[in-house]
């Protein structure tokens, strides 16, 4: 077992190799490096790109599939999921409503004819 840096944030999110926060369940996507100063360098590139961020490199042990032992984080939702879980909701509803007025145009229709025969 070797010692590896990955790179956490405030949240508890980890940084991948396509420099996106994920939340740690993969760990074969984790972004790692053997050097400490190779992780302050991304760590500070990040900042650089986003002044709220909180990221600090963390040290861990590797599994006998060279892979970090992290601790994985809940499931991140990104506010485009947020928003498009809103949206489905939306559409759901609307399509609930549209189902029910469809019902009733065809109950309306078919006594139409009953009273037109």
């Amino acid at each position: 077992m070797t010692t590896v840096f990955v790179i956490q944030n405030q949240h508890g999110h980890y940084l991948n190799k396509q420099l996106e926060w994920v939340d740690g369940h993969d760990k074969r996507t984790l972004y790692r490096t053997v050097h400490r100063d190779e992780a302050i360098n991304v760590v500070f590139e990040q900042s650089s790109k986003n002044i709220e961020l909180r990221a600090h490199p963390l040290e861990c042990q590797t599994d006998e599939s060279a892979q970090p032992k992290v601790e994985a984080c809940p499931t991140i939702i990104s506010q485009q999921d947020d928003f498009l879980g809103e949206e489905h909701q939306i559409s759901q509803t609307e399509t609930e409503d549209a189902q029910v007025d469809t019902g009733s145009d065809i109950s309306v229709e078919m006594s139409r004819e009953n009273i037109s025969i």
